[in-house]
């Protein structure tokens, strides 16, 4: 691609890839419902249904999709990144929290698993404090961002991020705020069609550099596939979630309308007047005996529908879609709570697995916007260190006794230095065993043992002194 766009090449390359974005946001949108458990007409109700079936029809939407995205989301924690064998982190590390990306980085993970796709992007700037050149990174949505790749290249020949424009009012007017982006300049443009219509409905309106030699924008894509099609982590299993909508809705029908028995009577005239059936209840309510005139009255019940059936198939097609999408059972059906540390880990063995999966995949990613990071900040060692590496947050299920019985071993048997294995205790961070260096390289950990074991002797010392009165010169003898 040329060195920056002219204004008539921007409003074109935009209007003829602006149809793509919007099929990607319908996709993400269609996606986004599931996710957040506002999914609609995957019922199918009764004809003529009532208010009444239509309330349980929307109580009856699962949010199902949320948890399958969360229980892989919650294995994922980027601690740091390295370069092979160095104890410390980059100082790309600097912009990391700078973008405050420890609390953002879940909704980047829940986005890219929600739709399939999420975004990075990052454009030069000043630190507010400091002064000093940083980049700022920005997440955006599948729903609003589509990147466009040449075959399998690594930054995208250009992107398109768009926004409704609406009136002071907060109403749409059908017209669209677009930004594209190129290894220039990011051009912004206005469509006043809502498709993006004929090339007539594009106006440009300004360009800006922003300071990368690529488009500058980082595509986290966990599952994108041979084909270069990114596909969501609920990608296939909307017909099943589509199905325990319809159980549960199923149940609830049952619940609400024949869960109880009916009585009934056969053969018995009926009460002439009010007074007439008056009475009849008062001694009804009395007596607690049914009683007719007519010998070929009968008394009986209906049964209630049995609710079992109806909870087994919720239960199955739960079943199935933990298997589907490698979610423990026990998350999904509430079961077996008290599982031992082993048999924990053992169950969510194939969560780990695809955890793992997708942290590969993200690692790559967030490597790459390091790589740009660097190239903004004018560091150019750091942006040409292709062997960084992620450090992720061990998350298993393990017991800490476990852990340290093994690690013992590591360092006993096969002599693995100590300081290797500080960063496998669990719940360390890298802030630790960080500290816990520095107090071995500066004998401060020789000192707080001997202070402790200091303290500990005074305690005891304390806790032995003789009672006044008793003992020593001016006690009282009272022997013999």
């Amino acid at each position: 691609m040329a060195r920056g766009l002219s204004p008539d090449g921007a409003k074109t390359l935009a209007h003829r890839y602006f149809p793509a974005f919007l099929r990607q946001r319908d996709e993400a949108q269609e996606l986004d419902k599931w996710h957040r458990g506002e999914q609609e007409g995957q019922l199918h109700l009764p004809p003529n249904a009532t208010e009444e079936y239509t309330a349980l029809g929307e109580a009856s939407s699962n949010s199902w999709a949320g948890l399958i995205v969360t229980a892989v989301v919650q294995n994922a924690e980027l601690t740091g990144i390295r370069m092979p064998g160095k104890d410390s982190d980059l100082k790309g590390w600097k912009s990391w929290q700078r973008n405050q990306m420890d609390a953002k980085q879940p909704r980047l993970y829940r986005g890219s698993c929600a739709h399939g796709l999420a975004y990075i992007k990052a454009t030069k700037a000043k630190d507010a404090f400091s002064g000093d050149t940083m980049s700022r990174w920005r997440l955006v949505s599948a729903q609003s961002m589509a990147a466009f790749y040449a075959d399998d290249d690594e930054w995208p020949m250009f992107a398109i991020e768009a926004s409704e424009l609406s009136s002071p009012l907060g109403t749409p007017t059908g017209g669209w705020l677009v930004t594209l982006s190129d290894e220039v300049y990011d051009y912004t443009l206005i469509c006043k069609s809502s498709s993006g219509g004929t090339l007539s409905d594009w106006t440009y309106a300004t360009k800006e550099e922003h300071g990368a030699p690529v488009c500058p924008v980082v595509q986290y894509a966990p599952n994108i596939d041979i084909d270069n099609r990114a596909n969501s982590d609920l990608q296939g299993m909307l017909p099943l979630l589509s199905r325990i909508d319809q159980d549960t809705f199923d149940r609830l029908i049952v619940q609400r309308f024949g869960a109880w028995k009916v009585r009934y009577v056969a053969g018995m005239t009926p009460p002439k007047t009010k007074e007439e059936e008056a009475a009849a209840m008062l001694k009804l309510s009395q007596d607690s005996i049914l009683v007719a005139a007519d010998k070929d009255t009968k008394f009986g019940t209906l049964d209630a529908t049995e609710l079992a059936g109806y909870i087994a198939a919720r239960d199955s097609d739960l079943r199935d879609l933990s298997a589907l999408s490698q979610t423990p059972p026990h998350h999904m059906l509430g079961l077996a709570s008290n599982l031992q540390a082993e048999s924990l880990a053992a169950a969510e063995a194939g969560l780990q697995r695809k955890s793992r999966e997708h942290r590969l995949s993200w690692g790559e990613s967030h490597e790459q916007l390091f790589r740009l990071d660097a190239y903004m900040r004018g560091d150019m060692a750091e942006a040409h260190a292709y062997e960084m590496e992620a450090r992720w947050r061990d998350t298993e299920s393990r017991s800490l006794e476990q852990a340290a019985m093994a690690l013992g071993m590591l360092a006993t048997n096969l002599k693995v230095p100590v300081e290797m294995l500080w960063e496998r205790i669990p719940g360390w961070t890298p802030y630790d065993v960080a500290r816990a260096k520095e107090l071995v390289e500066s004998g401060g950990l020789d000192t707080l043992i001997e202070q402790a074991l200091t303290d500990l002797q005074a305690t005891q010392t304390k806790d032995v002194k003789p009672p006044e009165g008793q003992g020593g010169s001016g006690g009282t003898n009272n022997a013999g």
